[in-house]
């Protein structure tokens, strides 16, 4: 009896998880929307000192004014952003066997050999973008969410790996880990957690007025079954319109649908529900925001995508050192290959840490 072949299309939907088509990139998008070049490798930033609410001084008008100026220390921080460079071979080797998904997207013609291997160097490439395009989407996460990037480099000779943690200055305060009256309490009164965070950012450096909590995908059912919540939501309270809250089955959509509005704790407060993924080298997806975590952001909690110089001499001698990414393609000969390399040094930088606030609340 012959072998019956899906057609492309019972192939596509059988073997293609379309979800993961989507990128993560809800942090990457929303909080760094502006780009920077160095040319040099550093990354130089600035913060202007805050003039506090100084008080000027009674005087009476027949004596002389009194000079009250002080100029107060810029502060200035220099980082170099972490060096991306992946590097893979296409070889001859690779274009004999025939995917089954080419044969049926060519009308059951066999693709010829060089065919196949100027499709391999394509899947390469992108497979080779997209991956940047997801370490860059990462650093995001973890600039909004704990103002600190670590990065683990890999090395194939010499020493063990370096290891650099990246701190953007975010008030050390800004970080709580509950060690009691967890939020699956639903008497623990999660509100005045929430309150004591807010003012701790209103009253830091640079800091601002939350206008968003974003709450992981275990915080939510919690969050809504909390006494204090409910409460808040009788009308019978005065002041209890401006509080809303979703009471439908709440939906982890992940990765269709990562962020979901769920209600609001007053007119300035509006509550999300987010949960987001990317695939670690094992193939597991594992969460951008851990779960159990809250995260508050205050309105110009914004920053800048810095790019690094390409440090190659090809990217400098054409003058594309200042670039997102600087590709490259060359042949070996002995044994014969094709090897492709994109190379990127990215890097989410907040301008105003202190502008977010990140608790874990379960345990």
């Amino acid at each position: 009896m012959a072998l019956e072949l899906w057609n492309s299309g019972e192939l596509y939907q059988l073997l293609r998880d379309d979800r993961l088509d989507a990128e993560p990139s809800y942090f990457l998008d929303t909080f760094f929307q502006g780009t920077y070049y160095s040319d040099d490798g550093i990354i130089r930033f600035s913060k202007l000192p805050q003039e506090f609410r100084v008080l000027a001084p009674f005087v009476l008008p027949t004596e002389q004014g009194k000079p009250i100026f002080k100029r107060r220390a810029e502060k200035i921080s220099d980082i170099r952003p972490p060096y991306i460079k992946p590097k893979d071979a296409v070889r001859a080797e690779d274009a004999t066997n025939v995917l089954p998904s080419e044969v049926l997207q060519n009308g059951g013609q066999r693709p010829t050999l060089a065919q196949r291997y100027n499709r391999r160097i394509v899947e390469v490439v992108n497979f080779q973008l997209r991956a940047i395009r997801m370490r860059k989407i990462w650093m995001a996460a973890r600039a909004v969410l704990d103002a600190k990037v670590q990065i683990d480099y890999e090395r194939d000779q010499g020493a063990a790996a370096p290891s650099v943690l990246l701190d953007f200055g975010r008030s050390t305060a800004h970080t709580v880990v509950k060690t009691d009256d967890y939020w699956d309490d639903p008497t623990t009164p999660i509100l005045d957690d929430i309150e004591g965070y807010m003012n701790t950012m209103v009253m830091s450096e640079f800091g601002g007025s939350a206008t968003e909590l974003t709450i992981g995908a275990s915080v939510a059912t919690k969050f809504r079954n909390n006494n204090q919540v409910k409460d808040m939501l009788d009308t019978r309270y005065r002041g209890g319109d401006s509080v809303q809250m979703e009471r439908g089955v709440l939906r982890t959509a992940g990765l269709v649908q990562p962020r979901t509005w769920i209600g609001k704790l007053d007119n300035n407060l509006d509550v999300y529900m987010y949960r987001d993924y990317v695939e670690n080298d094992n193939g597991t997806l594992v969460d951008l925001m851990d779960p159990r975590d809250i995260l508050l952001t205050a309105p110009g909690a914004s920053g800048v995508v810095a790019h690094g110089a390409i440090m190659d001499d090809e990217a400098i001698a054409a003058g594309l050192s200042a670039v997102d990414i600087f590709p490259k393609m060359w042949r070996e000969k002995d044994p014969g290959a094709t090897f492709l390399m994109n190379q990127s040094a990215p890097l989410p930088i907040p301008l105003y840490p202190n502008r977010t606030f990140k608790a874990r609340v379960l345990a």
